[in-house]
């Protein structure tokens, strides 16, 4: 039991399973030729020289010859810390690299009237809440309406939108149903006005909408679909909706 959850251990940070199962043998038998690797291993000649390679090349195996023969040996399992402490250096390079590099990318996308992306479960739904949270701006107007049939962790999440009000200063508004107003009236604040339907009403799905940018969402939590429509015109027209909504709905304010 003690092989396996070592073996999966080492393919959490980078290993291959070969590169894993050829680690702890050679581990276990210490200085050794390729012989009693393969033997302890149960893996091919053929492959255990490329993974002994691989592994040389990881910083964790080195190779020593003697007489002419060559044998293999582990280094100190604590080198293994090294081998990602590499890892995370390339990847800051790589970041580095991609932050110079991304500007141009993003240019050299094709212009469109339209742009629509759909996204389902948590982690779409997730994804929508910080594209919203970097694109807000100050003196932005940020509109929602709806949220009756969603979780409460959908709700949390959202609110991180409020909460950075005070921040972006860009203000909130935003329309519920009797049943869903409840759960948020505590945030309300001098950047964030709420009204609530009239009596009767439900809006099972929500919609949100900035700038030139709408966003629908239906379901819940895994069943969840959300679409993130990109074009002035049709944000216009969520934007005209929700100002006639808001003229009908009744104001949160005693």
């Amino acid at each position: 039991m003690i092989n396996e959850e070592l073996t999966k251990a080492l393919e959490t940070i980078g290993f291959t399973h070969g590169e894993a199962e050829v680690y702890l043998s050679l581990l276990k038998i210490g200085e050794s030729s390729v012989g009693p690797v393969i033997k302890n291993s149960k893996i091919s000649r053929s492959k255990v020289y490329d993974i002994l390679e691989r592994l040389i090349q990881k910083g964790v195996v080195t190779r020593i010859e003697k007489n002419n023969v060559l044998s293999y040996q582990i280094l100190s399992p604590k080198r293994l810390f090294s081998f990602i402490q590499d890892k995370e250096e390339k990847l800051a390079k790589e970041k580095d690299i991609l932050k110079v590099a991304l500007p141009s990318l993003v240019s050299m996308l094709p212009e469109r009237d339209i742009d629509v992306k759909l996204y389902e479960g948590i982690k779409g739904y997730k994804i929508i809440i910080e594209r919203t949270l970097n694109e807000l701006k100050k003196g932005d107007d940020y509109a929602m309406m709806g949220i009756s049939k969603t979780t409460e962790f959908m709700r949390t999440y959202a609110l991180k939108i409020f909460q950075k009000q005070k921040e972006g200063k860009f203000h909130t508004r935003t329309i519920f149903d009797e049943q869903s107003a409840k759960s948020v009236s505590e945030f309300i604040s001098q950047y964030h006005d709420f009204r609530i339907l009239p009596a009767g009403m439900k809006t099972p799905a929500m919609f949100t909408v900035y700038s030139d940018t709408v966003g629908i969402y239906v379901g819940e939590e895994n069943k969840l679909i959300s679409v993130v429509i990109k074009n002035a015109d049709i944000a216009q027209t969520f934007k005209t909706i929700f100002d006639v909504m808001w003229s009908l709905s009744k104001s949160s304010k005693k």
